[in-house]
């Protein structure tokens, strides 16, 4: 991805998914990758302790149950490749990526928004706050904000609970933010994780951490 002179990726890694938006890939690679992840996840889902098939006495392979299993955890896969697809193409047009991990247990891949963004230098960081979600939320519980150091910039992470005026539900969100300053520009890079599973938050603060230096940003003109 490429923004004003400066070129940046992630460098995918262990136990993550890079999601690929249309035309990242040629059709057939775009169709292959989404046929082996939903294999991945079927196989994953299948292979859950306690699921009825292929672990159980009870209920293998050759059971109604298990059977019936098999082909729930198939459409379950099939959607969650349909959402984080869909995820992607939406962002695309902002320069976003889209990246899932696999290392929350019991879960399908969750998705997290990497953007990078680039600012004069001096900037005040007003853009940055906004992204990382620092202002609003619950009145009862406002955002937490830490400050962090990074070997490759200074880090903030804000941790944020809003609630749903339409539902009533409530919805947790983790922001890992780093910005590098250089001597010509300001390099801001957000992670993003939004979810109502309010009780993954401890284990996406830690995962976005690990996620954070593989978003690689090069300068991209002399």
């Amino acid at each position: 991805m490429a923004t004003d002179g400066w070129t940046w990726q992630v460098e995918q890694p262990e136990g993550w998914l890079l999601v690929p938006a249309a035309g990242m890939l040629p059709p057939d690679e775009l169709a292959r990758w989404e046929r082996e992840v939903a294999a991945m996840i079927h196989a994953d889902l299948d292979d859950e302790p306690g699921t009825g098939r292929g672990t159980g006495p009870d209920a293998g392979p050759g059971t109604g149950e298990g059977e019936a299993l098999h082909q729930l955890y198939a459409e379950v896969a099939a959607r969650s490749v349909a959402n984080l697809r869909a995820f992607a193409d939406g962002v695309v047009g902002s320069g976003a990526r889209v990246v899932a991990t696999l290392r929350v247990p019991d879960v399908t891949p969750v998705p997290v928004l990497v953007t990078v963004g680039v600012e004069p230098p001096g900037d005040a960081g007003d853009d940055l706050m906004t992204a990382l979600g620092s202002t609003g939320g619950h009145p009862v519980a406002p955002p937490t904000i830490e400050h962090l150091d990074l070997p490759d910039g200074d880090g903030m992470r804000v941790t944020r609970l809003d609630l749903d005026a339409a539902t009533g539900g409530a919805w947790m969100s983790v922001c890992l933010g780093r910005r590098t300053e250089h001597p010509d520009a300001v390099v801001d890079t957000v992670l993003q994780w939004r979810s109502p599973d309010l009780l993954r938050a401890p284990a996406m603060t830690k995962l976005l951490d690990e996620l954070l230096p593989a978003v690689r940003v090069t300068r991209s003109t002399p």
